[in-house]
């Protein structure tokens, strides 16, 4: 053997080496098949590569150009009666002289095209994965040199066919996890020791709501919604530290009051060697509306107990006088009947304001469109009018001309701003001044709401936008209300992005303000 063969030979073998680097099993076994041809002067080859049980056929590298069919055809062929089937059942190398004589080689066609043949076993990891033919068109081509080199090359290439099998299978893996987590409804995270990002699913991208790829990396808490992921990063630790820590694994409810949502947070602790804390799996569970339900329970109960049970014993007390009129033979007066009609109003007026109530609640996902402010404000001053003219207030409008666009629910900021308007009509007494002042400044838009009427007790201020809460003061006894309103206003603005604030002095009057950011 001269110098350049040997030269070509070691060249093969340090290229089939290098096929360690590539991922692609098909682009193995075709370099294999292309570098040890050249190393022993082979004209065609092909390649056999079974699966891990050695049962099903999983690659065939053809040495000429097949159909579908034909490759099919030939394979089963091939292998049940010609040499590659005789290497696999004596997983021993054949070394062909001359196909013509040979019984072990099978003629495809009436053609000789092969006289001389080279067939090795290849073994991955100690199994009998595949089978490797190389060919020549003219008789005694091959010698045990040529066998030993092509036997030197399959053992080489069996370690990058390893690892080309190992990737697909966890490129596999990876895909059927993926599925798994995109098919997840629930919001998903899984952040390392120190509560970094390191894998979330479509659920927790939607609810984060912005360019998550960015978040990757980051804190949890440093993520929108901020408030809610740290408060779940502390109690998730108090829980995981605590006497009832058991298999790293906690469970416990969870609030956001900026998306008005109710969770239930489970964490799973994964452990890394010797015990270390490799990071956590936090799954959150949407609630909202098992809770919702719970909180319509808790209201209608408060609102049966409280609300509707004084006007339902005035009507009662009309019913009686109604029927003692009647067993004496007297005409009823007809202020019973008036007065019952108003009783019945107030009762569907306390209900209806319970089902805003909830409704408030329920709809986290309002509308965000852009809103003309001075349409909005036009609807507020007509669905006042009437109020306003009722109790002979004194209306002073400091309207700010051409205001600037925002964006939001018309509806339900309507409904907020007739809230603040409607209590400064109810709490001025009769002849009162009433101001209202609207303008855009500082890309914010401004709205507020001033009387000189009954004032708040500086005792009860701080409590005033807490559901079902009403300031007690002597002077607005009589008026009718349910102490909803201001809590229903200050979840709207606040769904919008904004704020609302309050100055009051009592016997002086109250002025409320908000602010909403305007249109992007």
């Amino acid at each position: 053997m001269t110098d350049a063969p040997q030269i070509r030979q070691l060249d093969s073998l340090i290229q089939i080496a290098q096929l360690l680097n590539s991922l692609d099993v098909e682009e193995v076994l075709r370099g294999i098949v292309r570098l040890t041809a050249d190393a022993v002067g082979a004209t065609n080859g092909s390649f056999f590569l079974f699966d891990e049980s050695g049962q099903e056929l999983q690659q065939f590298i053809s040495a000429r150009e097949l159909s579908s069919e034909a490759r099919s055809r030939v394979s089963m062929s091939v292998l049940q009666k010609g040499v590659a089937g005789w290497v696999i059942a004596n997983q021993e190398s054949a070394l062909i002289d001359d196909t013509a004589i040979d019984p072990r080689w099978l003629v495809l066609d009436d053609k000789l095209r092969v006289r001389s043949a080279i067939c090795v076993p290849v073994f991955i990891e100690g199994a009998l994965r595949g089978v490797m033919t190389l060919e020549h068109p003219a008789p005694n081509q091959f010698d045990l040199s040529s066998l030993r080199i092509v036997e030197a090359a399959t053992n080489q290439a069996g370690a990058s066919l390893s690892n080309a099998e190992l990737f697909n299978r966890v490129q596999a893996q990876q895909r059927q996890l993926e599925g798994v987590l995109n098919s997840i409804s629930d919001v998903l995270l899984v952040v390392d020791h120190e509560w970094r990002i390191k894998l979330m699913n479509p659920a927790a991208r939607a609810l984060i709501g912005e360019n998550t790829d960015d978040f990757v990396g980051k804190p949890l808490h440093q993520v929108p919604p901020e408030q809610m992921f740290k408060a779940l990063i502390e109690q998730a630790k108090d829980e995981l530290q605590s006497s009832r820590y058991k298999g790293g694994v906690v469970s416990f409810d969870l609030r956001s009051a900026a998306l008005f949502k109710d969770f239930t947070v489970t964490v799973q602790q994964l452990n890394q060697q010797e015990q270390q804390v490799g990071g956590y799996v936090v799954v959150l569970h949407d609630i909202t509306t098992l809770k919702d339900l719970t909180r319509l329970k808790t209201h209608m109960i408060q609102m049966a107990s409280h609300d509707l049970k004084n006007p339902l014993g005035v009507l009662v007390g009309y019913l009686d006088l109604l029927g003692y009129d009647i067993s004496q033979n007297t005409v009823p007066d007809p202020t019973y009947i008036e007065n019952m009609h108003r009783v019945i109003t107030r009762m569907e007026t306390l209900i209806a304001t319970l089902l805003d109530s909830q409704r408030s609640e329920r709809e986290g996902a309002m509308k965000r469109v852009p809103i003309d402010p001075n349409e909005l404000v036009l609807a507020v001053l007509e669905d006042n009018e009437d109020g306003v003219r009722l109790h002979h207030h004194n209306l002073i409008r400091e309207i700010q001309p051409n205001l600037r666009p925002l964006r939001g629910d018309f509806g339900q900021l309507r409904e907020a701003m007739n809230n603040l308007f409607s209590n400064a009509i109810k709490y001025t007494p009769d002849g009162g001044t009433i101001t209202l002042n609207v303008r855009t400044e500082d890309e914010r838009f401004y709205f507020s709401v001033a009387d000189n009427g009954f004032g708040i007790p500086k005792s009860e201020q701080n409590k005033i936008f807490q559901a079902y809460f009403r300031a007690v003061q002597s002077a607005t006894e009589h008026i009718e209300g349910t102490g909803v309103g201001l809590s229903l206003v200050k979840e709207v603005i606040e769904r919008h992005g904004g704020q609302i604030w309050f100055s009051s002095v009592e016997g002086k009057g109250s002025t409320f303000h908000f602010w909403l950011p305007l249109l992007e």
